[in-house]
């Protein structure tokens, strides 16, 4: 069964099925997750919410940076103030009425900036106990930069990765540092005992979007399969 919500602007479109004790958000570009959510809450056990309505230029971008490609709007830097918004305001409010309980695990996925900002706020708090970044747009300005000189804290939980091996030939310049940063931040990860996981699969950063995110939560929650 899906529930809608609306809450401080965002459309929460959810499902619940199984073990209630963990959830997964889903910070998606597009809301047409509805049957996909439902089948898969089943499948993973898992209650399952896509928030969507966010500028992404906007919320998914730690800090100010020139827009890329050239000539696009810039990246305003407004990934602190969404962090507590989901923190303060759209996992209270949501967890309440869907009647979860506080200490529920939570899991966060996210494609291409959200992918971004899921291992951002990884490295800052503990809100989500995994991630899973999708063709994750570490490209961004600055971003390998504060992985190498952030202290890595400790997890107990999981990151999965996930790159289309055609995205390091994209035709805008700045993408095609994708892959070495993405390799580059995995290992940060893995050399500081982080539980990490990467696949390689075929295309560019836009194909096949639900195989994709079947990969994220089959690693995340791959115990519910067995």
């Amino acid at each position: 069964m899906i529930k809608k919500f609306d809450i401080g602007g965002l459309q929460c479109l959810t499902s619940t099925a199984g073990d209630s004790s963990h959830i997964a958000y889903i910070l998606y570009p597009m809301d047409m997750l509805g049957n996909w959510i439902e089948t898969a809450a089943a499948k993973y056990g898992v209650t399952i919410t896509v928030i969507t309505g966010m500028d992404w230029e906007s919320v998914f971008s730690p800090w100010s940076a020139p827009g890329v490609p050239p000539g696009s709007p810039d990246f305003k830097g407004k990934s602190p103030e969404f962090l507590k918004k989901l923190q303060d305001e759209v996992i209270p409010q949501l967890e309440a009425r869907l009647g979860i309980a506080a200490d529920v695990q939570r899991s966060l996925v996210g494609v291409s900036m959200s992918g971004l900002f899921a291992l951002w706020q990884w490295m800052l708090c503990d809100t989500f106990y995994n991630i899973a970044s999708l063709s994750g747009s570490f490209w961004y300005e600055g971003f390998l930069n504060w992985m190498k000189s952030h202290p890595i804290p400790a997890k107990t939980g999981k990151g999965f990765f996930l790159l289309g091996d055609q995205e390091k030939f994209s035709g805008v310049k700045a993408f095609r540092s994708v892959g070495e940063n993405t390799d580059q931040i995995i290992k940060l990860l893995s050399h500081a005992g982080i539980d990490v996981e990467f696949e390689s699969v075929p295309g560019n950063h836009f194909s096949d979007a639900l195989p994709r995110l079947e990969k994220a939560f089959t690693a995340l929650y791959r115990y519910a399969l067995i």
